[in-house]
């Protein structure tokens, strides 16, 4: 919890997709979102069908509609590899070879057991936020998703090759990565966790050990710094003495984790059970 005067700011870190153990963990932590003034999301469900719709009508957004697919831009051998693992995640290879670098890889990110509805459906997030509209508590959306869109398809697609490979090394390409993982976010050491995905990325044959060093950094400043900072005004400016932060844990910890960036605005930070 962090807490400044007569605020108080429960802040948790999620996982998107279910696991058993996430039953207990919801059920201990709804008290907190049913007597908080506002929960604050990485994104809110009418944002999130907002920009489902803005995705169905603008599909250059998230497909490649002008130009070369990725059969032409990628070596055969490579394309071959990720057209298979397409394939495995239920993603047609002509579909998988028309979207965008950075939304194939984010498509492939998490292991085929895990695409069902149900498995999103009974993430943290989401049960947390079947609990704020149960109590009627009021949820905000930590940021814009399209400001993430936007910022990914600033690359050059070149580009966004090169980071869609780090995005597939970081996620593996199998069940054990994940499970690693997820026992990990149970034991609450997801950092560490992380920190042993970079270090097998960076002993990866795959890039010279600059390059690779270059993309994590990259990599690790698109999808957690930034998004971290531009966090923080937001929470700041959200009204009540009492909110809830619900974000992916990965976002919680080090030098500019959303925890030690509250800290930095005068908040005391304490822990809380899990």
């Amino acid at each position: 919890m962090a807490q400044r005067g007569d605020r108080r700011i429960h802040v948790i870190g999620t996982m998107h997709f279910n696991d058993p153990r996430m039953e207990a963990v919801a059920a201990r932590l709804e008290p907190l979102v049913s007597g908080a003034d506002q929960l604050l999301l990485e994104i809110t469900p009418e944002d999130e069908k907002e920009l489902q719709t803005k995705l169905g009508t603008s599909p250059e957004l998230t497909f490649i509609t002008e130009g070369p697919s990725l059969i032409d831009r990628l070596p055969a051998e490579e394309w071959a590899m990720i057209s298979t693992l397409a394939q495995k995640h239920g993603l047609p290879s002509w579909m998988a070879a028309k979207m965008r670098p950075w939304f194939l890889g984010l498509s492939m990110s998490a292991p085929p057991c895990l695409k069902s509805t149900e498995a999103r459906e009974l993430g943290l997030d989401k049960r947390l936020q079947k609990a704020a509209t149960a109590a009627g508590i009021p949820m905000r959306s930590l940021e814009d998703p399209m400001t993430i869109i936007q910022a990914m398809n600033a690359d050059s697609l070149e580009e966004q090759i090169r980071q869609m490979r780090l995005t597939l090394s970081m996620a593996g390409q199998g069940t054990d990565e994940f499970v690693t993982l997820t026992h990990s976010y149970f034991d609450e050491q997801a950092w560490r966790a992380l920190a042993r995905i970079e270090r097998s990325f960076y002993q990866s044959s795959a890039f010279a050990q600059n390059e690779a060093e270059q993309l994590w950094q990259r990599g690790m400043d698109l999808v957690l710094v930034r998004r971290n900072k531009a966090w923080i005004p937001v929470i700041e400016g959200t009204e009540g003495d009492n909110l809830v932060v619900a974000v992916g844990a990965l976002h919680l910890p080090g030098e500019t984790g959303v925890l030690n960036l509250l800290q930095r605005q005068g908040y005391r930070l304490s822990r809380a059970p899990f």
